[in-house]
């Protein structure tokens, strides 16, 4: 049983991602075991879609520990496996790191950094957001929370501790309920559509735009006057994603836009 690699790689960017997932769903196909690959971007996530998408042989299971987290590691397992497997254990857990950064605010980067100092692996952390001014929590793989369990250090002068949390005990970000959104405007320039979208002043758009903090399609976007066309996907750090549906030219040559917000 084979899978059509070529027609898998064929031109895709993500060419050395994609050779690395093959090799667990052509184990998951020899040892007849459900395989997990380590944390997978977004965008990854939905080049893999699209390109495994039709393989009667293989089944994929995509997981995060929440249903819109971003970073997800994928399940891979023979189809007929799939039909007759028990509930498969998910290799994943939280983390909290707790701290009182009332007096010295702290972003997911910093987080981020943090858990890389513990020796954490890239591949092995998920999502991260905040929780108030207490720290942060994290999804990573049951390997990484057990192992930085109970440790303790500071992120720049906060003290913190670290605590292994079972998913159902952590305060996961609210999951906003789908929205249509119609607006009409000037152009199609990136930085107002998102504006209208999200609901955002367009300097403060253009201000996450500059810091890094949107992306088109999943990559990194840092023109504000970059135009968008429909089936495009805009996502903003912490606001979520707009889906471009449909855009019409009005009579008074501005633009009618239906957004998805996500």
């Amino acid at each position: 049983m084979r899978l059509p690699k070529e027609k898998i790689l064929f031109k895709s960017p993500f060419h050395k991602e994609l050779e690395t997932l093959l090799h667990f769903a052509e184990k998951a196909l020899s040892e007849r075991a459900a395989i997990w690959s380590p944390f997978v971007s977004a965008q990854l996530i939905e080049e893999v879609k699209d390109r495994f998408n039709n393989l009667n042989d293989i089944s994929l299971l995509f997981e995060g520990g929440f249903p819109s987290a971003e970073r997800k590691r994928i399940c891979f397992l023979r189809s007929v496996e799939e039909m007759h497997s028990p509930s498969i254990e998910i290799p994943i857990k939280g983390i909290y790191i707790k701290g009182n950064f009332l007096f010295d605010r702290a972003k997911q980067s910093d987080f981020r950094d943090l858990l890389y100092e513990l020796h954490a692996q890239a591949d092995d952390i998920g999502d991260i957001w905040l929780i108030r001014d207490r720290g942060a929590q994290a999804i990573c793989t049951k390997k990484c929370a057990d192992s930085i369990n109970q440790k303790i250090g500071k992120l720049r002068e906060v003290e913190i501790s670290i605590h292994a949390l079972d998913l159902n005990e952590m305060e996961i970000p609210f999951n906003r309920p789908e929205k249509v959104i119609n607006t009409v405007e000037a152009s199609t320039r990136i930085d107002a559509i998102a504006s209208a979208g999200f609901g955002l002043s367009r300097s403060k758009v253009i201000k996450q735009i500059k810091e890094g903090c949107l992306r088109l399609n999943w990559a990194l976007n840092e023109q504000p006057s970059k135009s968008v066309n429909i089936g495009d996907l805009i996502h903003l750090e912490k606001k979520g994603s707009l889906k471009i549906l449909n855009i019409d030219k009005t009579k008074k040559e501005r633009w009618r836009i239906k957004l998805l917000r996500q």
